[in-house]
C-alpha cells in the first residue's frame, strides 16, 4: 500500500513527459469540448438558417435555370408563326382574298403548326389573333368558341401593345374561358402566355401569337424540393400575384406581407417577417423575365425545432465527452506508467532497423531512451508516399472522365445551318429527324452521371452522329450496322468509346468529299468477351504510321492531344486491364479496320 502511494505521489510531483502528455491533453480537450460547445449552441440557429438559405438558393436558381430554357423553347413557335407569310397575310386589313388564296394560306399555317405540336415542351397551345377578327389555333380552331370576342380582352390588347422583354411580351394570368367546355383540361383554367406581335411591311402592329403555358408543367419545376416538407417555393410577377406553385389553389392569389417591396430591390436575399401570423424565413431570387420572382417560404419555428434539437443533442454530447475524456485521461496515464519499462525495452529492440540515432541528453529521462527510435518516421513516409501514388491515379481518373463532355463546336454549327437547309427547302421529316439526333446527341454526350451504359446506347449514339454527318455530305456514305446478337447489346460498357472512333473514320479516311464511301459497323461476341469492329474503305494508313500507332496505344503514359484512339484505349485498359482495347489493320489506300475487344459485363 505505502509503495502505490509513494508512485502516486512521485507521478504527479515528477517531471515526466507521460505526467506533462497526459494532463496537457486533458486540460487541452476540456477547454477546446467547452468552447466548441459554447458556440455551436450559440450560433446553431444562425448555422442553420444559412445553410438552409443557400439550399434554398441552389434550388431556386436551377428553377430560374430551368424556366428561362423552357420560355426559350416556348418563343420557337411564336417565331415560326409571327414571321410567317400566310399569317401575316390573314391578318392583313386591307388586303383583298379569294376563297382559294384563303385555303392556302389556312394550309401553310396548319403545316407550322403540326410542326409545333410535335416539338412543344411546356406550351399548352398557342393562338393566332388579328386584330381584324382572324383566330386559329395549333389544332385549326377546333376547340375554340367561334363567338369568343378575343380582341375585347383586355390580355389581347397588352399582347399587341405591351413592351417586349427578351424578345417576347409577358402576359399576366388568365382565364382559358374561350374554349369548348367539353376540353375539360383547358376550359375556365387559369394560364400564363407569352406572346410576340404580327406586324406588317409597315411594321404596324395587325395582331398576335400568343403562347398559353402549361402551368402544371412549369409547376414541376417546384415539387421536387422541400425543406422537413415545410418549404413553399413558388413564383410571382411584377403585381405580386402567384403565378406558378405547387398547390394550384394558390395560383391567382395576391401576395402581401411586411418587407415584400425587398423583393424587387435586388437580386437574391432573405429576410424574416411575418407571415399567417407566423415568423416566416422568406428567401428570393430573380429570374430571366423581368419583374418575375422566385420565393421560398420556411417556418422559423421549424429551423427553431430543428436547431433546439441540435442544441440538446451537443450538450448531452459534450457532457459525454468530458466525462469519458477525464476518464480515458486517467486510464491511459494509469495504464502508460506501469509498463513504460517494458515499453521501452520493446522500442529498443525496434531501434536495430533504426537509420539515425540521438545521443543528446534531454529534460527527460523517457525522451532521452525514445529520441532514437525512427520506425514511426519510417511507416510515415511510406504512409505518404502510398497517398501520394493514389493522388496520381485520382486526378488521372478525372482527367479521363472530363473528355466525356466534350463535343467539336465546328461539329454543332455545321449541324445547325444543315437544320436550317432543310427547314428553308420544306423538308419536315429530315428536319425533325436532325433534330432528334441533335438532341439526342448533345443529351448523351452532357449527361455525366453515368461513366458505363449499355451497348444499345453507344450504338445509337453513334447511329445519331453519323447520321447528321451522312447529311451533310448527302447521303454519299454507305453506312451498315451488323448485329451478331441482339441480347449482346443488353452488355455495359464504357461511354463515348463509339463516337471519337466514327469521327476518325470521317475526317481522316473519306476527308471532306467523301466518294464510294463505306462504313460497317459490327458487334460480335468473341472468346474474351465482346467485339467491335468498324471498318471503312477510306484512304487507309501507311505502313509507318500503322506502327506509331500501335506504339502508341501500347504506352499507358502518352498524352493524346485529342479524343482520339490513344484516349479511347487507354480508358478501356483502365477501366477493364490490359487484355482489352483497339487493335488497328489498314491497308493504304484499301481499308482501314478498327477492332474494340470488351469484356461481358
Amino acid at each position: 500500500m505505502n509503495n502505490k502511494i509513494r508512485f502516486l505521489i512521485r507521478f504527479l510531483t515528477g517531471t515526466t513527459i507521460i505526467r506533462t502528455i497526459m494532463f496537457s491533453y486533458m486540460v487541452l480537450n476540456i477547454l477546446l469540448l467547452l468552447l466548441l460547445g459554447l458556440l455551436s449552441v450559440r450560433d446553431s440557429t444562425t448555422s442553420l438558417t444559412k445553410e438552409v438559405t443557400q439550399s434554398s438558393y441552389k434550388v431556386m436558381e436551377q428553377a430560374a435555370r430551368g424556366l428561362s430554357f423552357s420560355l426559350e423553347e416556348a418563343t420557337r413557335p411564336l417565331v415560326l408563326l409571327a414571321g410567317h407569310y400566310s399569317v401575316g397575310s390573314l391578318m392583313n386589313p386591307g388586303r383583298e382574298m379569294d376563297i382559294g388564296g384563303r385555303i392556302q394560306h389556312e394550309r401553310n399555317i396548319a403545316e407550322v403548326a403540326f410542326g409545333v405540336s410535335s416539338l412543344q415542351s411546356i406550351v399548352s397551345d398557342v393562338l393566332i389573333l388579328g386584330k381584324n377578327g382572324y383566330v386559329n389555333n395549333l389544332d385549326g380552331r377546333i376547340s375554340l368558341r367561334w363567338d369568343y370576342p378575343f380582341t375585347e380582352q383586355t390580355w389581347f390588347r397588352q399582347a399587341i401593345s405591351g413592351t417586349s422583354n427578351k424578345g417576347f411580351i409577358t402576359l399576366g394570368l388568365h382565364k382559358q374561358d374561350y374554349y369548348l367546355e367539353k376540353d375539360i383540361s383547358k376550359y375556365n383554367k387559369p394560364t400564363l402566355s407569352i406572346t410576340l406581335p404580327v406586324k406588317d411591311y409597315t411594321f404596324k402592329t395587325i395582331g398576335a401569337v400568343i403562347a398559353n403555358l402549361d402551368l402544371a408543367k412549369i409547376n414541376e419545376m417546384f415539387e421536387f424540393s422541400s425543406y422537413q416538407n415545410n418549404e413553399s417555393i413558388f413564383m410571382i410577377d411584377n403585381q405580386q400575384t402567384i403565378i406558378a406553385h405547387k398547390e394550384g389553389t394558390a395560383i391567382g392569389t395576391r401576395l402581401h406581407f411586411k418587407g415584400i417591396e425587398h423583393i424587387y430591390e435586388g437580386n437574391s436575399g432573405s429576410f424574416i417577417t411575418a407571415l399567417d401570423g407566423r415568423e416566416t424565413l422568406v428567401i428570393f431570387h430573380p429570374t430571366s423575365v423581368q419583374g418575375w420572382r422566385m420565393i421560398s417560404t420556411i417556418p422559423m419555428s421549424v429551423i427553431k425545432g430543428q436547431a433546439d434539437s441540435l442544441k440538446s443533442n451537443l450538450i448531452g454530447f459534450i457532457y459525454l465527452c468530458l466525462f469519458l475524456n477525464i476518464l480515458i485521461s486517467i486510464l491511459i496515464t494509469a495504464r502508460i506508467s506501469r509498463p513504460f519499462g517494458r515499453l521501452l525495452s520493446t522500442l529498443d529492440k525496434i531501434g536495430e532497423d533504426s537509420i539515425y540515432i540521438i545521443k543528446n541528453k534531454y529534460k527527460y529521462r523517457e525522451l532521452n531512451l525514445i529520441s532514437d527510435k525512427f520506425r514511426e518516421l519510417v511507416i510515415r513516409i511510406e504512409s505518404l508516399v502510398k497517398q501520394s501514388y493514389q493522388s496520381d491515379i485520382s486526378l488521372k481518373e478525372v482527367e479521363l472522365k472530363t473528355l466525356q463532355s466534350q463535343i467539336n463546336p465546328h461539329f454543332l454549327f455545321n449541324t445547325l445551318q444543315l437544320l436550317q437547309t432543310e427547314i428553308v427547302c420544306g423538308s419536315t421529316e429530315d428536319s425533325n429527324h436532325l433534330v432528334l439526333s441533335l438532341s439526342s446527341l448533345l443529351r448523351y454526350s452532357m449527361k455525366q452521371s453515368e461513366e458505363m451504359v449499355e451497348l444499345e446506347q453507344e450504338i445509337q449514339n453513334v447511329k445519331d452522329y453519323l447520321y447528321i454527318v451522312n447529311k451533310k455530305y448527302d447521303d454519299r456514305i454507305d453506312i451498315e450496322f451488323l448485329i451478331q446478337d441482339e441480347a449482346i447489346l443488353k452488355n455495359r460498357t464504357i461511354k463515348l468509346i463509339l463516337q471519337p472512333l466514327a469521327e476518325n473514320v470521317i475526317f481522316h479516311g473519306f476527308g471532306e468529299n467523301p466518294q464510294s464511301a463505306k462504313i460497317k459497323i459490327r458487334v460480335m461476341r468473341v472468346k474474351k468477351g465482346m467485339m467491335i469492329v468498324i471498318q471503312d474503305n477510306g484512304k487507309g494508313i501507311s505502313r509507318s504510321r500503322s506502327r506509331q500507332l500501335a506504339r502508341q496505344l501500347n504506352q499507358q503514359d502518352f498524352k493524346a492531344e485529342s479524343i482520339g484512339l490513344s484516349n479511347v484505349n487507354q480508358r478501356i485498359r483502365l477501366k477493364f486491364g490490359p487484355d482489352y482495347g483497339l487493335k488497328i489493320r489498314s491497308r493504304q489506300g484499301v481499308f482501314t479496320s478498327v477492332y474494340i475487344v470488351l469484356p461481358i459485363t
